[in-house]
């Protein structure tokens, strides 16, 4: 672990259209416009600017801490930057670690590594629980409690208490939290709360929750996205995921918009989807992920050029 990082990569102050490639341009990073694809939202999302970026490559990337702090992860290492500077403050290098979740509205979150997964709090990346085993697990948006899958049962802890607050019987593919605190399970491509009867479905690769709404996203083995509401029997929308190799996938704070990427592959894309039935609203070829913030509009965007932090102008705010 250190403190402190590289340098701030330029960005090009022209504007951030819907559909674009990252590139590097004379002016610094640049987001050049493209064709919409095929299956382009009618309602596109605004035309964006570069605030800052950090030179810091990332596969993964999540908005935590109500949107002051960016938690990314790339080969062998985590960064906590500071937003909307996008200054990095911390980085951590477990041995093989892979995977970063965070907690977004808290200064905490998750790192998975040769050892399992752990819960560290930025920005300093320390450990509050270690040995949490290979998973699945999840951590609250308000960063204080957590569950873990092992043995045939998922435990709930809350971060500084010896027991389990909670203790439910049966497996889980994904876990997520949703935006109410309550613990929501994937299994047999079915999702719902702990003690929910698998369903026939395609296994969930990854479960996401949005933090203001009561909506949950499935990505599952076959590369299809449902969407759940909190308490439904059945997914409100289901439709194919507008990549080949999809990952990393999040809600907006509104539960309206998916947010899916490709953290491993050649040909890294990430998109905003419609969650109503997928259309793409945006579009970032050259980006391995882009993470929704809570203020309307503002994303995160990452790839293996580094971390950029994307608002609406000015004018629009």
């Amino acid at each position: 672990m250190r403190r402190g990082g590289p340098p701030m990569l330029p960005v090009d102050p022209a504007g951030v259209p819907p559909f674009c490639r990252v590139e590097r341009g004379p002016r610094g990073l640049r987001f050049a416009p493209l064709q919409p694809p095929a299956d382009a939202s009618a309602s596109p999302g605004a035309v964006l600017r570069a605030m800052a970026a950090a030179p810091t490559g990332a596969r993964r990337a999540s908005v935590v801490a109500e949107g002051k702090l960016v938690l990314a992860s790339g080969a062998g290492v985590a960064f906590s930057i500071a937003a909307p500077r996008m200054h990095v403050i911390h980085d951590r290098r477990p041995p093989g670690l892979d995977l970063a979740v965070g907690a977004p509205g808290a200064n905490a979150g998750l790192l998975h590594a040769d050892d399992g997964w752990r819960a560290v709090v930025l920005p300093s990346l320390g450990d509050v629980a270690a040995d949490l085993g290979p998973g699945p697990v999840a951590i609250r948006a308000d960063g204080r409690r957590l569950a873990a899958a092992a043995g045939g049962a998922i435990e709930e802890h809350d971060l500084g208490a010896e027991a389990p607050v909670a203790t439910h019987q049966g497996g889980a593919e994904a876990l997520a939290y949703a935006s109410d605190g309550s613990l929501q399970v994937a299994l047999g491509g079915r999702v719902g709360p702990p003690g929910t009867a698998p369903g026939d479905g395609p296994a969930v690769r990854e479960l996401a929750a949005a933090a203001s709404a009561p909506r949950l996203a499935a990505l599952h083995v076959d590369g299809t996205v449902t969407v759940w509401d909190v308490g439904a029997d059945a997914p409100v929308a289901t439709w194919a995921a507008p990549l080949p190799a999809a990952g990393a996938i999040a809600l907006s704070p509104d539960g309206a918009l998916v947010a899916l990427g490709t953290p491993d592959g050649p040909d890294p894309v990430a998109v905003l989807a419609d969650a109503a039935d997928g259309a793409q609203v945006r579009r970032i070829e050259g980006a391995r992920v882009v993470a929704p913030a809570p203020e309307p509009g503002t994303l995160a965007v990452a790839g293996d050029w580094g971390c950029a932090w994307l608002t609406p102008p000015e004018e629009d705010r």
